[in-house]
């Protein structure tokens, strides 16, 4: 049983390399790959927890997972006399849905702590680099072959009409930036541990793979993506590399200087940010942060209307649609630009608290652990550190912290951080 476990885990993270190429038709759902592999390990991991180990094992990052998710629930089932049928059948499947996600964090942790070998680690780390390397790869040669969404079509089924941006196999360049923002830290401070005791063939592995992750980055021209990558190096420096962050601001600057287009979406990026907070109000805001900053509005009413218990986990496209804000087959209506506003939206103040209490005990649990050490562990957790702050910063512009796709590294990211003895 714990090999089968093993690889459905390495199924579920290289499932994303799919995208959005490949969707499973379920009465009015399509559910992804990784949705169908979570389906079947939740209940063979019940069953070898039966069989094998009864031991409830959770960690202190758990222990605040487990919390989100009775607020969530009871925030829901709070709601549920303002729901028809449909709105809470449809809202259920998509709370348990993400729920199921969360879960995979409690999965991760349970089976890392019960393997002594180090080995599950091992797997899922290189999972997640392989991964990575495939998506950027398909990136690389949708650019090549498909670099218009506008002849393939896909703008018709609501997708936006991208060109010359590399989109790989989620057809959005903002989503593939904050991906690689995520996963681009953890190779580059393994590099960085291999580099420091002396195993050359893998430092070189891991930094070649940051080089061609930094490049597929740069052509997302994803300003989302960038802002989250200077976070999450921003981190990793402090920590492990001053001499680094130098490099990394002398290729920064020869890659502004290489495109004209980089500098213009940053040009119109620092005017909208002008204007956006009232230092020039002469400056318009470009269209992308314009629909951005509507939706930010559309959520803010939401939580202005229901602060404490949000309108239920799964609800947030039927209000904004009765609202008069958006249509249920957008692919945006699901939830605001913000991650952070979407949760508040649909959980309350008590939903978005014991969220961020998440990511406030898996920072301090990281920095503990980081500290004045220089093993293996210590420099993973940096890694997996930075990669959080990044998608922290991505999640303020785009709803990074809720896509499926992203969620599958996330939750057992924050497995790998809160493994006891890291």
């Amino acid at each position: 049983m714990k090999k089968l476990l093993y690889a459905l885990f390495v199924l579920l993270l290289l499932a994303p390399v799919t995208g959005e190429l490949w969707h499973i038709p379920i009465w009015r759902f399509e559910f992804l790959p990784s949705d169908i592999i979570i389906l079947v390990l939740f209940p063979l991991w019940i069953i070898d927890k039966l069989v094998e180990d009864r031991r409830v094992r959770i960690g202190k990052i758990g222990r605040m997972i487990a919390l989100f998710l009775f607020v969530m629930v009871t925030t829901y089932f709070l709601n549920m006399l303002r729901f028809d049928f449909q709105q809470m059948l449809s809202g259920f499947i998509l709370m348990g849905r993400f729920g199921m996600y969360v879960i995979v964090a409690g999965i991760a942790f349970d089976l890392l702590d019960r393997d002594k070998t180090g080995f599950l680690r091992k797997l899922l780390i290189g999972a997640m680099i392989l991964s990575m390397v495939l998506i950027i790869v398909l990136g690389f040669l949708q650019l090549k072959f498909f670099p218009s969404f506008l002849d393939l079509g896909l703008y018709l089924e609501g997708w936006d009409p991208h060109e010359g941006r590399l989109l790989s196999t989620w057809f959005d360049p903002n989503f593939i930036g904050g991906y690689l923002a995520f996963v681009l830290p953890v190779a580059l401070a393994l590099g960085l541990y291999f580099k420091r005791h002396k195993h050359v063939r893998w430092a070189v592995a891991m930094f070649a793979v940051s080089v061609i992750g930094l490049v597929a980055l740069y052509l997302t021209f994803s300003r989302s993506g960038y802002l989250a990558l200077i976070a999450s190096l921003g981190i990793l420096t402090f920590f492990k590399s001053r001499k680094l962050l130098l490099a990394l601001v002398i290729v920064a600057v020869i890659g502004f200087s290489l495109s004209s287009r980089v500098q213009e979406r940053t040009i119109e990026a620092v005017d909208s940010a002008k204007g956006l907070i009232g230092l020039d109000s002469q400056k318009p805001l470009d269209a992308t942060a314009e629909l951005r900053v509507y939706s930010w509005q559309f959520a803010r009413e939401i939580i202005a209307d229901h602060p404490l218990l949000g309108v239920g986990f799964g609800r947030y496209a039927f209000e904004i649609n009765e609202r008069g804000h958006g249509l249920l087959s957008d692919h945006s209506s699901g939830g605001s630009d913000s991650s952070l506003l979407t949760i508040w939206a649909q959980t309350g103040v008590f939903g978005l608290l014991s969220y961020l209490a998440i990511g406030f005990v898996a920072a301090i649990t990281a920095i503990r652990r980081i500290r004045k050490k220089d093993d293996f562990d210590s420099y993973l957790l940096l890694g997996l550190l930075s990669g959080f702050s990044g998608m922290m910063i991505h999640s303020v512009f785009v709803n990074s912290l809720l896509y499926a796709l992203m969620m599958v590294y996330l939750w057992t990211g924050l497995a790998l951080m809160d493994k006891r003895g890291c």
